[in-house]
């Protein structure tokens, strides 16, 4: 039994831990990143997963040889390495030019380098981004299809358990719980729709695959993550589980009958009833959901929108700004946070700005405030690398008519990619990337979804 964890699970076992270690440590620190990552590679090449028809050491050159000639793996370096130089490259002070009557930021150590301000304040973000690439390069090199699947169900249970966390945390404070350790409630909510969506697609496919424990387990995460969805999400997260309930209701419906078990009632009832508690649940049941959702009215909605709308733009404009002044290195980290109120005029732009604090609109404009152009792109190459491989390999079954193509877990592939397009729309409203725990799941979902499309049979 020790043989088979050592040489099967314990990489999967590894990537999980450090998956949960950020969704529930309040701080994170560069030595625990570095300390992190690096165990899980170094599992990955000394204990790799042994397929069959192998032996262990043709195992190692296996996972060596992937992970040398793996993109991502020298994409993700070079982003790390970019984002490691800004947080040496600092601190920066205030300083009165009395030639130019105003206050400047100091002059970095390195001025042709990326740097920071505040270099503590970039660190989470750091650890985030790489624990989250060595979650990835570990998937693609080492981790087979059906390790690949426990994963996704064991990180689904994970961010469940944030549901329970929370409901602890309002028991115990008699409120509704802020989750700031997790970016509060609009970041957690979009880990809890991606990581729904997931689950919904796996239970679907290992329903029709006629893996009832793993449907089980994939069921349980969908219904722990819909209850923190409907318990503490945004109003807006919430319209978005209702629609994807009501999606999942007529496929189970439609999986029962394609199926052909038997006892068609029972089936229907195992696949929705999960879905119909978990909104029961998160509605009615858990402590701290009634205040979540105080003051939910049609009114008060309309002043939401209507403030929204008036700060999106402004903080947009604001955001491009900070980029103006260093549009190749950027800002550097919460360099939007050190820098905007000094491109904030009248009393209008003031009013606007304290009302609504360092809050930046949109990941991809923060990405571009902070790091420049030179560090966007080396920051989203990664991503282009996780992504791109999908889109090559469907576009390849789309125009590829001398083989036929296998469909297998075409469900895990469609809760994937919906899950996926939801947390970059909601990028486009917030910073959920940028938050440690989100980073790291989107990530590996993305990294995950190689292993579900269309293959030659």
């Amino acid at each position: 039994m020790l043989r088979i964890l050592l040489t099967k699970y314990w990489v999967l076992a590894h990537l999980l831990v450090l998956a949960s270690t950020l969704c529930f440590a309040p701080a994170l620190s560069a030595g625990f990143g570095l300390w992190a990552a690096a165990s899980l590679l170094l599992m990955a090449l000394c204990l790799p997963p042994v397929l069959r028809g192998e032996s262990f050491w043709l195992a190692r050159t296996r996972a060596a040889h992937a992970l040398r000639d793996d993109v991502v793996t020298w994409a993700g370096l070079l982003a790390v390495l970019y984002v490691g130089v800004g947080l040496l490259n600092g601190p920066r002070t205030l300083v009165y030019v009395s030639e130019l009557r105003r206050w400047l930021w100091s002059s970095p150590k390195l001025p042709f380098l990326p740097s920071s301000v505040e270099p503590a304040e970039g660190v989470a973000f750091w650890v985030g981004l790489l624990c989250a690439l060595a979650c990835a390069v570990t998937i693609r090199a080492v981790l087979p299809r059906g390790q690949r699947l426990f994963a996704l169900v064991g990180l689904g249970l994970l961010t469940g358990l944030l549901t329970v966390l929370g409901g602890g945390i309002a028991v115990a404070t008699g409120g509704a719980p802020a989750f700031a350790w997790l970016g509060g409630r609009f970041d957690v909510s979009v880990l809890w729709t991606l990581m729904f969506c997931v689950c919904l697609g796996i239970a679907g496919e290992e329903f029709l695959e006629d893996r009832t424990r793993t449907c089980a387990w994939a069921l349980g995460g969908a219904f722990l993550n819909e209850a923190g969805l409907f318990a503490f999400g945004t109003p807006a997260f919430v319209g978005v589980a209702v629609v994807l309930g009501v999606v999942w209701l007529a496929f189970a419906a439609f999986a029962t009958r394609a199926s052909g078990r038997g006892r068609r009632l029972l089936w229907n009832s195992v696949l929705m009833l999960p879905v119909l508690f978990g909104a029961g649940v998160g509605l009615a049941l858990v402590p701290g959901a009634a205040l979540a959702r105080e003051g939910v009215t049609a009114e008060s909605l309309s002043a939401a929108w209507q403030a929204f709308a008036a700060q999106w733009p402004f903080r947009a404009g604001l955001a491009l700004e900070v980029f103006g002044a260093n549009p190749m290195l950027g800002a550097g980290p919460e360099g939007f946070a050190h820098n905007a109120r000094f491109y904030v005029s009248g009393s209008l732009g003031w009013s606007l700005w304290k009302s609504g604090g360092a809050w930046v609109p949109c990941d991809f404009l923060r990405l571009l405030a902070e790091r420049g152009m030179v560090g966007a792109l080396l920051l989203l190459l990664p991503g282009f690398a996780l992504i791109g491989r999908c889109l090559m390999r469907w576009t390849e079954f789309r125009q590829d008519r001398r083989h036929r193509y296998s469909l297998r877990y075409v469900f895990v592939l469609a809760g994937s990619v919906v899950g996926v397009l939801a947390a970059l729309v909601a990028s486009f409203f917030g910073t959920p990337l940028h938050t440690p725990a989100v980073l790291c799941a989107f990530v590996i979902v993305c990294a995950c979804m190689g292993g579900w499309m269309p293959r030659p049979r």
